[in-house]
Formats: C-alpha cells, structure tokens, sequence
C-alpha cells in the first residue's frame, strides 16, 4: 500500500503529465490550424470537440468513482487519455481530427474528477491543504509542455511528429503512476446518489463555469492572438501560452497558504481583479510586449480559482467525486461555449474585440465572490493553524 508521501509524489506527477498534455496540445493548435486550412469561426467549432467529450465523459467518471474508487480510475483513464494524443496525430482528416479531440475530451474528464478526488482524499489524510500545490504540478507541466512545443517549433518539427513522441511518453509515466495511488472508501450501492442542486453546489457551479470560460480563452486563443493579432512569429505565439502558464504556476504554488488567509470568497476577489487587469492589459496595448504581461497576470489571476472551487465541491457531503463531476459537468460547456463565441465574433469583428466577452467572464468572478465565500465549505486547514503559537 502506498504511503502518503509516495501518494503525493505519484499524484503531483499525474498532475503534471496532464498539464504537459494540455499545454503541447495548446500550443500546437496553431499549426493544426495551419494544416487544416481552418478559418477562425471553423476552428471555434473544432477546439469546442474535446468540451463535448467531457461533457460526455464526466457524469460517468462521478460514477465511476463512487462505485470502483478513483485509484482504478485513474490507473485506467491516464494510459487512454495519452493515446488519445497518438490518434489527433494521425488524423488525416478534420472529420477524424474531430473524433480525435472528442475522444480526448472525454478520457480527459475521467482523469480530471479522478485525480481530483485522489487529492481531496488525500487533503483528508493529510489534514492540511495541499490540492493548490498539485495545480501546481499541473501548471508546472503546462508550462514545459508549451515551452517544449515553442523550441519544437522553432526546429520545425511537424505537430504529428511532435505529439506522438509525447503520446509514448506519458503512457509510460502513466502506467508507472498507478502503483502508487491511494485506496478511497467506495460508496456502497445503496447509499449512491445523484448529486443534488443544493445552494452551495450552486454558487460554486456558477463561479466554476465563469472561471473555466477565462481558463479556455487561454487555451485556445492566447496563442491564436499573439500570431494572428499582435503578429508575432509562431515560437513567440506558443510562448505566450507558456508565461501564462509561469505565473499561473506561481500563484498555486502559494495558493495553500493563501486561501486560509484570505478565505475562499477573498481569494477569488482578489484572483478575478488581477485577471480582468491582465487581459485588458494585453487587449488594449498593441504589442508583444504587454500581450506577454497581459496573459502572465490573467494566468496569476485566475491560479487559485480551480483548487479552490473543487476542493470546496470535493468537501460537500456526497460520494466521492459526485461533487467534482457535477462542477465540472455543468462548468464544461463553458469551454463549449468559448470557442465558437470567440471565434464567431472574431470573424464578423475581430479577435480583440471577440476577446472582451472574456473580460466579462473574469469580472463576474468578482462579483460573485462574496456569495461564494458565505456559502462554500472552508479548506481543511494544517493541524498547525489550530495550535498556539
């Protein structure tokens, strides 16, 4: 059985590989575009394929966890969600390339609620917050997966090449991984349930669903901006996505300590009005410059909004990962939604002015942080708070 500090160690790496998978495949989606001849609005469509697989995906993984643990899970969805890269690879069509990042989509979801609920778990033994830090993890790895992708650029090497090579190698990581998650209490039959629309599951699904629209304009446009806006060559375009995902590295990493100082609702105030600076930042000031500041502090910005908002709906009185799947279920179309909103303004305005549907999205987070920290259920502090100095 694998001890705590084993645990930590597995999943802090589970959590890198996937930010690793998501920042190759954002950064890549330029030269996707680029292969496919794909207009803006066409693109928009094709980015919303894999919010439609976790759409398809999560309420099975809410049910797959409480009925055979998120270890098995885990140690299944991670080796599918790596070869679902070896098949966006060879796609040798939009129509199969759509397939591709639907599947993707949902084997991603899988290993989301799972890996989530393997932390919550794991918080629990603990008693001390560490979820923030293994967001941490996976900005760290979305970041040396776009930094990757931008020198794999510069050499010129194709994005199948590219993508199957780190297909082979997050397999391996992910089968090694699976030895060393922890063993969660299954729901036994009779006490599984739907998660119920209670007014704190609410408020967290509403601030979910904002946060995860900024979260996908950074994604899927952050790059597509800086080439196709600002006019920057295509390694300057996939680094944007990579000092986004610096300073979003940075703000989790601290994020642990912070949200017991500052309580949910303040730390999504404060996340949210750095975002919305950010991205003004890199919407108003035409240059590669402030594009680059821009993106880093909407990434500083918007760092601890997903720990937070998932450990709160981790805590809730349900069966293991009933309440991350219901956030993410009903959160995920936001990804569905923002690339065909933005793409679609983008091509009857422009993708800059298509962007300021973003800033409403991240001034929303602001507005509803109050409720939000009224009504979610407080972070399990360290067994140190609680002591006298």
């Amino acid at each position: 059985m694998a001890t705590n500090r084993q645990a930590r160690a597995a999943l802090s790496a589970i959590f890198a590989s996937t930010g690793v998978f998501i920042g190759t495949w954002s950064a890549r989606i330029p030269a996707i575009k680029s292969a496919f001849h794909l207009s803006p609005a066409r693109l928009g469509l094709l980015l919303a394929c894999t919010t439609i697989g976790s759409i398809v995906g999560t309420p099975s993984a809410g049910f797959l966890s409480a009925r055979i643990g998120s270890r098995l899970l885990l140690k299944i969805s991670a080796p599918l969600t790596s070869l679902s890269y070896a098949f966006i690879a060879l796609a040798p069509s939009v129509s199969l390339l759509v397939l591709a990042l639907i599947v993707m989509g949902a084997c991603n979801s899988l290993v989301q609620v799972s890996m989530n609920a393997q932390a919550v778990a794991l918080e629990t033994r603990y008693r001390r917050t560490i979820l923030s830090t293994m967001h941490g993890a996976f900005s760290i790895g979305m970041m040396v997966g776009a930094l990757v992708a931008a020198a794999v650029v510069h050499f010129g090497v194709p994005y199948r090449i590219h993508l199957l090579v780190m297909s082979c190698l997050l397999l391996a990581l992910a089968f090694a991984i699976g030895f060393f998650l922890i063993e969660t209490e299954r729901t036994p039959r009779a006490q599984r349930q739907r998660a119920r629309l209670s007014l704190p599951l609410a408020i967290i699904i509403v601030v979910a669903f904002f946060e995860l629209f900024c979260e996908g304009t950074a994604t899927s446009w952050s790059s597509v901006y800086m080439k196709d806006s600002i006019g920057a060559s295509a390694a300057i375009a996939a680094l944007t996505f990579g000092a986004y995902s610096l300073t979003m590295t940075v703000g989790r990493l601290l994020g642990d300590k912070l949200v017991l100082r500052m309580g949910v609702g303040g730390l999504v105030r404060l996340g949210g009005s750095i975002a919305v600076c950010g991205l003004a930042l890199a919407l108003v000031v035409h240059s590669t410059l402030a594009a680059l500041l821009g993106f880093a502090l909407f990434g500083l910005g918007l760092s601890c909004q997903s720990p937070t908002l998932f450990r709160a709906a981790g805590q809730l009185p349900l069966p293991e990962g009933q309440g991350l799947a219901a956030v993410m279920f009903t959160a995920w179309p936001a990804f569905l939604l923002v690339s065909p909103i933005v793409g679609g303004l983008a091509s009857v305005t422009s993708l800059r002015l298509a962007l300021t549907v973003t800033l409403g999205a991240a001034a929303a987070l602001i507005a509803l942080s109050g409720g939000l920290g009224r009504l979610a259920p407080a972070p399990l502090a360290s067994l140190s708070e609680y002591e006298p100095p």
